[in-house]
């Protein structure tokens, strides 16, 4: 099934102009690849090499993207949940690894523990909007040497959903989390995915030993993987919307020509996230309107090949939930979702990904609400669509649409319904006390913490789990 950009839009011409400046990137200036063995790999199969530098074969590049998967359905290993990822639909996974929080019930920022992430997981459970929950904080009291498996593992003892995984970057910790995914989902992953797995590139072109390792235990195992590269505008990147993405595009389709020589059947995702900076200060910035256009067209380039994407994102620069936080979540997610965005992340997150909250994540699963109702395809094809039939009761009887069986009919499905936003008219809004929006999402918080149930396990399954960390710790912590 071929995605076409729902409204935010580039021509065929100009998306397959892109594309073919990618493929030259990857051709004639390469990727530094630091594994000799991945470069032997490459090379077997039509690229050069120089040094540690790989020239790619546009006749690879062609092959990898005819084997691409356009669907693939996950199953959540706790409660059987099934979810079906396609190219076309719009889903969504949090934010992961932040280092700080924003306290909901105190409103202080602190360094964010291991409860912090449980606590998210509970929150996330319950959310409409999130499809696949990442690990959204990074737990402090964690060793660096096992933070990634660690991570893992507490997702899938207390997530209710199919995971997303705290990006990997360390091989160490990849063999383990491979054991894991077993544990939990049995020993035939790839045909019974119970999450996905995320391996960044380095920019700018540059494939680590660490990084070629992670991505091979993956995909070797069968476990669907996003791709992504990061160039930073003006730092890692061309200065231009359409250069860092076609950098970065250039770059995931370099990785997964790696990821499908390891494994011509794994699902791959385009992990594209064109970032961009504030050149007085060099900082990156996820709160620009560039971040929603740079993620918007690098989706429809993804879709112009048949790939699913994997792309921010309701992000935001803001520190606080204020009116500058809600425009920039709202546009940074809105437009690669017209785009054609498949999974769209930024859930959580505030401060250009450096602090987040679980307030937050209330909020963002109201706006990522929005964004789905407004994207997704109005569909009609005869009278009843168009309530021909109340039109004329109304007018033949003199009567209201408040009593016709179609308002009846479409009373809850028609019309958003929000969930803590205000949804009245001022005089209300003074009867009510004048709600604040924030402590709303605080009060939704402490409620769903207390309404989600713990999941029961068999204790056998648990003592496997800890016996598998145990060993991990023992051989990473020496």
């Amino acid at each position: 099934m071929k995605a076409y950009p729902k409204l935010y839009s580039a021509s065929e011409e100009q998306l397959e102009l892109l594309h073919q400046y990618s493929i030259k990137i990857i051709q004639t200036i390469g990727m530094r690849i630091e594994d000799p063995e991945v470069r032997a790999m490459l090379c077997e199969h039509g690229c050069t090499e120089k040094g540690d530098r790989v020239y790619f074969a546009p006749e690879l590049v062609a092959e990898m993207i005819e084997s691409l998967k356009q669907e693939v359905t996950f199953t959540s290993a706790t409660t059987g949940q099934k979810l079906k990822v396609e190219l076309g639909g719009t889903y969504t996974h949090s934010t992961g690894g932040i280092p700080w929080i924003v306290d909901h019930k105190t409103g202080e920022k602190r360094d964010t523990s291991e409860k912090d992430l449980i606590d998210a997981l509970h929150v996330m459970n319950q959310l409409p909007n999130i499809d696949l929950p990442c690990a959204l904080v990074y737990p402090n009291e964690y060793p660096t040497e096992v933070t990634q498996l660690k991570q893992t593992a507490l997702m899938f003892k207390h997530c209710k959903k199919p995971i997303y995984t705290p990006g990997i970057s360390m091989p160490s910790n990849v063999k383990y989390i491979v054991e894991l995914f077993k544990l939990f989902g049995g020993e035939d992953v790839a045909h019974n995915p119970i999450g996905m797995a995320a391996v960044a590139a380095d920019s700018p072109l540059f494939l680590p030993k660490d990084i070629t390792d992670c991505v091979r235990l993956l995909v070797e195992a069968g476990i669907p993987t996003a791709l992504h590269a990061a160039p930073m505008a003006g730092l890692t990147g061309p200065l231009s919307v359409v250069g860092t993405v076609a950098q970065s595009h250039a770059e995931v389709l370099a990785f997964a020509c790696v990821a499908y020589l390891y494994n011509p059947e794994c699902v791959l995702i385009h992990g594209a996230r064109p970032f961009f900076v504030n050149m007085k200060s060099a900082q990156n910035l996820l709160g620009l309107p560039e971040t929603g256009i740079g993620s918007s067209l690098a989706s429809q380039l993804a879709g112009h090949i048949g790939m699913m994407t994997d792309v921010y994102g309701i992000a935001c620069t803001s520190c606080t939930t204020d009116a500058q936080l809600g425009y920039e979540k709202m546009i940074n997610g809105l437009l690669p979702a017209l785009g054609g965005g498949t999974i769209i992340t930024g859930f959580g997150s505030t401060a250009s990904l450096m602090c987040c909250s679980l307030n937050q994540l209330i909020i963002d699963d109201e706006i990522i609400g929005m964004i789905k109702k407004a994207t997704k395809p109005l569909e009609f094809d005869d009278e009843e669509d168009f309530g021909y039939e109340a039109i004329c009761e109304v007018v033949a009887n003199n009567e209201t649409f408040m009593e016709q069986d179609h308002t009846i009919e479409h009373l809850r499905s028609e019309v958003f319904t929000q969930s803590i936003g205000f949804d009245s008219v001022w005089a209300d809004w003074e009867c009510q006390g004048t709600p604040d929006l924030v402590a709303r999402a605080g009060d939704r918080v402490d409620e769903l913490l207390a309404k989600d149930e713990p999941i029961e396990f068999d204790p056998e399954l648990l003592a496997k789990v800890d016996d598998l960390i145990k060993r991990a710790e023992e051989e990473l912590l020496k």
